[in-house]
């Protein structure tokens, strides 16, 4: 991580500072989180493997690999649909704290 995030917090009214700030802490919190899961975490986790095993168990043989193909995808997209609204929800939450520190 890039140690910047932690002492450039009075540059976040510049835009062209924003971004790379921002993606400093993502980074950061990810990798924190990541490594603290509790048991809690770890029970509201979805389980997608299984509902696919689930869905590809009632489908037959010849159309087994094509509906595999489109639970593949659609994994991608939910994965990415994800990623994009959590960063967005949260860089927008650091920025309005971070700019509420500096005003006062």
């Amino acid at each position: 991580m890039n140690k910047k995030c932690f002492c450039c917090f009075n540059n976040i009214n510049k835009d062209d500072n924003n971004d790379e700030l921002l993606q400093d802490w993502m980074e950061f919190r990810f990798e924190k989180l990541e490594s603290n899961l509790t048991d809690e975490d770890r029970k509201h986790a979805l389980n997608y493997d299984t509902f696919c095993e689930k869905i590809l168990d009632v489908i037959t043989d010849k159309d087994s690999d094509y509906v595999s193909d489109i639970l593949d995808d659609f994994r991608e997209e939910l994965l990415n649909y994800s990623i994009y609204w959590n960063e967005k929800y949260y860089k927008a939450g650091l920025c309005d704290i971070v700019k509420l520190f500096i005003a006062k």
